[in-house]
């Protein structure tokens, strides 16, 4: 028995000895690029199959060591083909690529199935090969995300998904969330959106920038981000424009659908409740709205739900889901597509906040109130979107509809400290709840016409409306005092020390003070835009097209803000139960019946009319562009009430000339050098030049009817290289120069930075800044692995006059500046992406690191002040699982490292030390957690 188990063995090492391995590759025909997922079946050996890898290649195990095999290649739209191998031969020698035993095999596409040959390029549009395609053929500079690759992402919104992109970092909001993408260091002020190349407008009460995780990814067929203008382009961007290219209809019956639930982590720790209210029960509308402005509002106008605060162990699971369904009718003339999203989910963020104050004659700021905050969010985010599409021989009519909502419920549970108030054994705490239910919606309809009226002359026309809304009703504020016993942690420590360690005790509590408000804004656009184009022959290789065009947009905007403020029917009601039961047991009067006068009701309308001209000659050898365009803005807002000394009218109006060019050479197929130049502005919003003023959620608020726009001049050179028709490698420089650029910074009340009293966060131009750097994107796919990596390195200079105590004086130096980046810039950022693609076995994933560098995030009046925003590291995960039926399953996972936001200043004041968490080297002034997300899900395309 032992010697026919070692026979046995013997027999089986030497056939994996004898068994041979070929290596090869399959490529297109005509073009030469690597066809990925073709499968390679060995006729002979029925069980020896391969798949080609994200470089087209393949790798064919078991084989005899001698012989013929017959290889059975086939792939979608191409003819199958036959290919008798010799395994042992060496097929570099006659013509074939590679060492000995690998072979090429060159498909051809089956000419006689033209149905499948249309259905392959309208594909094309959505994978990664026509994502390649778009940014080597464009004439600007381009980076684009594919929906092969959106899909495979462990994102599930647009915001999200553009980290992935280089020179691309996020800004969050307070509670955590990604909204608004920053380009190459430009604040997201710089940068516009469209969708199907239509700029829209923003729902968000304060910016004209559209925040974007309001549009759920699976909409979209590819996401474009052009670095560059040409003048056929709106002229209001330096950093980028983002450009969502939803899905377009399908060249035969199509339809998608995806479902997904999941969960985060942040609830699962102990001691992490989800906070709600009864958002149910709230006051639509404001009674200065409801019943006029001479009503003298009362407790009975004001609901309930809102300070009805209850907890949570667990909210519900988090879900997701969309769909698609489309196709084409009437000899492929009319295409019809629509598309659904739905994202259910819950989050959580723990945060703490400290505010910090200058005193008279310090050089370092102290700390002067701690908060930490908790907040508890509900976010229900619905997509749709439906385009008709009508081809009659020269002429071609689109009709696209697209309506975006985010409707979000949340809670902010705040434990604030004033610290002058602490004691030697006790201190006050004031525990404030903030309860809110927000709702933002986008609707845009365009209608679209292309006309090739000669072979050459071509008409195309756009007309677009669009609105969007923001409805904040009811947002709730109730504050309440606590006197609270201190026992330290061990002997001898401090109060300050021991605050947040759980075991102090709360004495007394009693009522504060309540606010209420209710806000809603609309922006509305009608715009329209006309361009000709002529195709002119110079020569047999040679020819220039010549462009011109015409766009109109008219912009109204109407907002409103208005507050009710509380005191306690009983100022020495003292309260009892736990820390949420109280805030319902309260009596208020309301001190301002006929709600406070507002400077922020006001409405408002803007008129942009814009002309250009454009020619691009274009030859073998490369193209070269020339462009100006002329763009009239005429801004105007009226308020609605009267303020002493403030005027109620307020106009801007001005003419801007924006020239641009660009020289694109290409060396050889491969390979393109860009060079291009353009000028632009950046036009101040309507929330900003109105002279408003008020207490905002941690600073006071100002607006600057002052205000100037910013004029900036862009300057790239990008190297480009294209290995295969997936593969690339971008390297470029980039130079802004900007004068008057726009910056939130903390102004006095005499209109100074470096002078005065009270200081106000607002909106100036700061006389001119310079803004450079370089980024690098890489592209490689080696058989079942693939790498994208991309880094940005962004520098830029502003100088700005500050203020700074002569040393133990209430006086201030004199001329005192200093030298600052621009906010929101981080000179360093990268991606890195490691993929896996198994087309055989149906696998895909991708491992998806990001990295942000330490930024600038708010400019404080006084020297060495400004607050940092520490560098952040973030590993996301994402899988698939497909089988042949078209169902795969999937799963995503983000911030698998629990990363900590930290924000700081880079001085320290010595009375900040006694103070849990804060470092001997920086000051520490906020942190952020927001746990980890896991989702779970299936796919299924017919």
């Amino acid at each position: 028995m032992k010697r026919l188990f070692i026979g046995a063995a013997l027999i089986a090492m030497t056939a994996a000895l004898s068994a041979h391995t070929l290596d090869g590759v399959v490529t297109d025909h005509k073009t030469g690029e690597p066809l990925i997922g073709t499968v390679i079946r060995v006729k002979e050996l029925p069980g020896v199959t391969a798949t080609t890898g994200l470089d087209g290649s393949f790798s064919l195990h078991e084989l005899p060591d001698k012989g013929r095999v017959t290889l059975v290649v086939s792939y979608i739209s191409y003819k199958t083909q036959e290919v008798v191998v010799d395994v042992a031969r060496d097929y570099s020698k006659d013509g074939k690529t590679g060492k000995a035993g690998t072979f090429a095999i060159a498909l051809e596409e089956d000419n006689q199935q033209l149905g499948e040959v249309v259905v392959t390029g309208r594909r094309e549009r959505r994978s990664d090969r026509s994502a390649v395609e778009t940014v080597k053929n464009a004439l600007g500079v381009l980076n684009v995300m594919s929906q092969q690759s959106i899909q495979l992402s462990p994102d599930v919104n647009v915001a999200n998904v553009l980290q992935r992109v280089s020179g691309v970092t996020l800004e969050r909001d307070a509670s955590g969330e990604a909204s608004y993408a920053i380009l190459r260091g430009m604040d997201k002020r710089y940068n516009y959106t469209l969708v199907n190349g239509v700029k829209i407008p923003s729902p968000d009460d304060k910016n004209r920038y559209v925040p974007l995780n309001i549009f759920p990814s699976d909409l979209m067929d590819r996401l474009v981000v052009a670095k560059s203008l040409t003048a056929d382009m709106e002229g209001d961007a330096a950093g980028g424009v983002v450009d969502m290219v939803m899905k377009d209809a399908p060249s035969s019956f199509q339809l998608q659908a995806n479902a997904a639930v999941g969960a985060t982590d942040y609830f699962w720790k102990d001691g992490r409740d989800y906070l709600t209210t009864n958002r149910s029960d709230y006051t639509h509308k404001s009674p200065y709205e409801a019943f006029g402005p001479n009503y003298k509002a009362g407790m009975d106008d004001f609901k309930q739900g809102p300070v009805q605060l209850k907890s949570h162990s667990m909210p519900a699971p988090n879900f997701v889901g969309g769909f698609s369904v489309g196709n084409r009718f009437w000899n492929n003339r009319l295409g019809v597509i629509v598309a659904g999203s739905v994202q259910n989910t819950f989050r959580g963020t723990e945060r703490t906040y400290n505010s910090v104050k200058m005193a008279s004659g310090e050089q370092a700021m102290y700390i002067s109130n701690l908060h930490h905050r908790y907040y508890s969010m509900h976010d229900l985010t619905t997509g749709l979107h439906a385009k008709v599409d009508l081809s009659l021989g020269s002429h071609k009519l689109e009709w696209y509809n697209m309506y975006v909502r985010t409707h979000s419920k949340g809670v902010r549970y705040n434990n604030g400290i004033g610290t002058e108030y602490i004691g030697a054994d006790s201190y006050t705490q004031d525990d404030e709840m903030r309860s809110l239910s927000q709702t933002q919606s986008i609707f845009a309809t365009n209608l679209k016409g292309t006309h090739h009226l000669t072979d050459r002359l071509t008409l195309d026309w756009s007309g677009i409306f669009s609105q969007a809304k923001e409805d904040d009703p009811d947002r709730t504020y109730i504050t309440l005092t606590n006197t609270v016993s201190c026992t330290a942690n061990t002997e001898g420590d401090a109060v300050a020390g021991s605050i947040w360690n759980g075991n102090n005790t709360i004495t007394k509590t009693l009522p504060k003070s309540a606010e209420r408000r209710f806000q809603h804004n609309k922006d509305t656009d009608w715009a329209g835009y006309l361009n000709l184009s002529y195709d002119m022959p110079l020569g047999q290789h040679a020819d220039a097209l010549w462009k011109a065009g015409a766009q109109y947009r008219r912009k109204e905007r109407s907002n409103r803000y208005y507050s009710y403020i509380f005191n306690p029917a009983d100022i020495s009601q003292q309260l009892d139960g736990n820390g949420y039961d109280q805030f319902a047991a309260i009596s208020w009067v309301c001190k301002t019946p006929y709600s406070q006068a507002s400077q922020l009701n006001y409405d408002s309308k803007e008129h942009v009319g814009g002309a250009y001209a454009m020619v691009t000659l274009k030859s073998p050898l490369g193209e070269v562009y020339a462009g100006f365009r002329a763009e009239h803005t005429n801004q105007i807002y009226t308020m609605l009430q009267h303020f002493r000394n403030m005027g109620q009218v307020g106009e801007q109006s001005y003419w801007d000339y924006l020239p641009s060019a660009a020289i694109k050479w290409t060396p050889n197929k491969q390979m393109n050098v860009r060079l291009s130049y353009y000028r632009s502005i950046n036009r101040p919003g309507f929330y900003e030049i109105v002279p408003y003023q008020i207490q905002g959620e941690e600073y006071q608020e100002k607006g600057n009817p002052n205000l100037k726009r910013a004029r900036i001049d862009n300057i790239d050179l990008r190297w480009e290289w294209f290995p295969s028709a997936t593969e690339q490698v971008l390297a470029g420089v980039f130079y802004k120069y900007l004068k008057d650029p726009i910056e939130q910074v903390f102004v006095t009340s005499d209109g100074k930075i470096g002078a005065g009293t009270d200081a106000y966060y607002m909106p100036d131009n700061l006389g001119n800044a310079r803004n450079m750097g370089f980024e690098i994107d890489v592209v490689k796919y080696i058989r079942h692995f693939g790498l994208k990596a991309n880094y940005t390195y962004t520098h830029s200079k502003i100088t700005t006059s500050k203020r700074q105590y002569q040393q133990g004086s209430a006086e201030y130096e004199k001329g005192v500046t200093q030298s600052r980046p621009l906010v929101n810039q981080a000179p360093h950022t990268a991606n890195l992406s490691l993929l896996y693609k198994d087309t055989q076995h149906g696998w895909n994933a991708q491992l998806a690191a990001s990295y942000t560098g330490t930024r600038m995030a708010l400019v404080s009046p006084f020297k060495d002040a400004d607050q940092w925003d520490k560098a952040i590291f973030g590993l996301d995960l994402s899988a698939e699982k497909q089988w042949p039926c078209g169902l795969s399953v999937f799963v995503k996972a983000n911030n698998l490292l629990d990363a900590k936001r930290e924000r700081y200043l880079k001085t320290v004041n010595k009375s900040n030390l006694e103070y849990e968490g804060q470092r001997a080297d920086r000051t520490i002034v906020g942190t952020y957690r927001y746990g980890r997300t896991f989702l779970v899900g299936v796919r299924c395309k017919l």
